[in-house]
């Protein structure tokens, strides 16, 4: 056997490259050890692991299926090592192995640390397509499904035809993070990954593909389907997930797909699967619901997937547009800043709803990829205007990625100025959903000079932990709550109570959906700070702040819309800062 020990040349081109390497003699399982290999396990570690039991110590368990087992003669992957203090790390792995008579001998390899924004996970195995693991549960995300699910589309008809797709949602998620708060809320979902992993067979693909939704591929499994959906349903209604709260009892609903008949891949699978599960979550939840075709299924997929091109195509060619609606101040009527939406537009020139393309990228795994687009277009703008505020939604899918504050904060943190005229919007949906990373984004974003605002508060769950949890700056009130508002004496209450709520909090309160006098009027006499609708302009494509010059571009008044309040399109056009900033 080759003293690698000696070999003092090559380890210290190692510990010089940051990479740690390592001979592995599985017969007498001997694994020896050069390079600075303290940085990957500890420094107080008198020595490193010597065996495959030592090393297996230092891996996080739920990782232990990515490192062992792979009979590979070469690999490239990502896991995750716990140092003596507790902390973890990820590190990324290449080698070789030696096989004889068919049974690995022998494994050499080099890790190096990696961090932040390089970290993905590389699965063991066939593909070596690089893609990203869910923060909080550390299983593959929905990108890693969709790339599996199409892997499988493109084999052998044979095998594709007897494997199955499934989606398992946690029943009324939203009241249980609402009962029982932050912390365990993020552990129930990790409990309930665990439960997952310890139920699927050792073949299938587990991953994070939603807030509370969790893929499960069976290769060549088709028959399992049924057996495993009881195995789950069974398990989450006889056994509770512990949490430090206590035990929590919560039961699940699953849709599922075989992957037969399918023309345009893996996400009319996922989709498939997805529509299913809203059908079991119909008939009671608590079930589970197989995917049946029909012709108005089929046509409403189609429409689906020919969208996702479109978006697809928009993206690439850049062809995404920002229209932008004031925000006025509701005492002044000066105009506070602009929210900027995105608009996408038909081949015949027409423009398509936000409403049906949105639901699309999400669908699709588009999210993060649309987000990142909007943000750069809203950027650019902020740096050629200096007295403009913008306000950008972000989808609640991208929200919840680990990697996004790193994106804001490559994009923003050389550009204080742009930060601080930039308002980031989450619907109050996907911050009670994940309200960890969307926790730890607002704080970001608050260092960087920016501001959260919490979107269409009043239809979800929230609760004042919550809002006293996250950083946030703005509340906006769901338009919902503003229809037939002077006429609603209940709805006035609760809407004034909203109010109440976000001026304790020290939040600022913008009202959505305005469009007439006397629910502006309404409004302004319960102290709302800000309103935003059609009365005051609707989303223009038009960039009005370019339209006044010298002087004028002080007389920033949203004029309100006579008639039927529907102006087309706002009349004011410089963004007023002196509000906002004092703020």
């Amino acid at each position: 056997m080759t003293d690698y020990n000696s070999s003092s040349s090559l380890a210290d081109i190692l510990a010089a490259s940051g990479h740690v390497g390592y001979y592995w003699d599985l017969k007498t399982d001997q694994l020896i050890w050069f390079g600075a290999w303290q940085k990957l396990f500890g420094a107080d570690r008198p020595l490193p692991p010597h065996n495959a039991e030592t090393f297996a110590a230092t891996i996080v368990p739920d990782d232990h299926r990515i490192v062992f087992g792979n009979s590979a003669n070469s690999f490239d992957r990502e896991y995750r090592l716990r140092l003596p203090d507790g902390r973890l790390i990820w590190v990324h792995e290449t080698g070789t192995t030696e096989q004889e008579n068919g049974r690995t001998i022998c494994q050499r390899g080099m890790l190096r640390i990696i961090e932040g924004a390089q970290r993905r996970i590389v699965a063991a195995g066939p593909t070596n397509a690089a893609l990203e693991r869910d923060p909080l549960t550390g299983r593959p995300s929905r990108s890693y499904m969709l790339a599996q699910v199409g892997r499988l589309l493109e084999g052998p008809k044979e095998h594709r035809n007897i494997s199955t797709y499934l989606v398992v949602s946690i029943d009324k998620m939203a009241f249980v993070n609402e009962a029982v708060g932050t912390k365990s809320a993020d552990i129930l979902l990790r409990g309930v990954a665990d439960r997952l992993a310890e139920l699927i067979p050792t073949k299938a693909i587990l991953a994070r593909v939603g807030g509370d939704m969790f893929g499960i591929l069976l290769p060549g499994l088709a028959g399992e389907a049924q057996p495993l959906s009881d195995r789950i349903l069974k398990s989450f209604t006889d056994r509770p997930v512990t949490t430090p709260d206590g035990p929590i009892h919560v039961t699940v609903s699953i849709g599922g797909a075989r992957l037969t008949n399918v023309e345009s891949g893996a996400s009319e699978i996922m989709i498939r699967a997805e529509q299913a599960l809203n059908d079991a979550r119909q008939r009671g939840r608590n079930q589970y619901v197989v995917y049946q075709e029909s012709t108005t299924r089929a046509q409403e997929i189609r429409a689906v997937l020919e969208l996702g091109e479109r978006v697809k195509q928009a993206l690439k060619h850049d062809k995404l547009r920002l229209a932008f609606q004031p925000v006025i101040d509701a005492q002044s009527g000066d105009i506070v800043f602009y929210e900027a939406l995105a608009r996408m537009f038909g081949d015949d020139g027409q423009l398509i709803p936000a409403a049906q393309f949105i639901p699309v990228v999400e669908q699709q795994g588009l999210a993060v990829t649309f987000d990142r687009h909007v943000l750069d277009i809203a950027v650019r703008e902020l740096e050629s205007h200096a007295s403009l505020v913008l306000a950008v939604n972000i989808s609640g899918l991208t929200a919840a990625q680990a990697e996004w504050p790193e994106h804001v904060q490559r994009i923003l943190g050389s550009k204080p100025d742009v930060a601080k005229r930039l308002i980031i919007e989450i619907t109050e949906t996907a911050a009670i959903m994940d309200v960890t990373e969307t926790k730890r984004f607002a704080e970001l974003l608050k260092k960087l000079g920016g501001q959260v605002a919490l979107d269409d508060f009043g239809a979800g769950f929230t609760s004042i932990r919550h809002l006293r949890t996250l950083s946030l700056a703005i509340m906006k009130i769901d338009r919902e709550l503003l229809l037939n508002l002077v006429d609603n004496p209940e709805q006035e209450h609760l809407v004034r109570m909203l109010i109440s709520i976000a001026h304790g909090l020290n939040l600022r309160v913008v009202a959505e959906g305005v469009e007439t006098e006397d629910v502006a009027q309404w409004l302004r006499r319960e102290k709302v700070d800000m309103m935003q609708g059609y009365y005051f302009g609707k989303p223009s494509l038009d960039r009005p702040w370019l339209e006044l010059k010298g002087t004028e571009a002080h007389a920033n008044r949203a004029k309100p819309s006579t008639g039927n309040g529907t102006a087309d399109k706002t009349n004011s056009v410089e963004a007023r800062n002196t509000s906002f900033m004092r703020a």
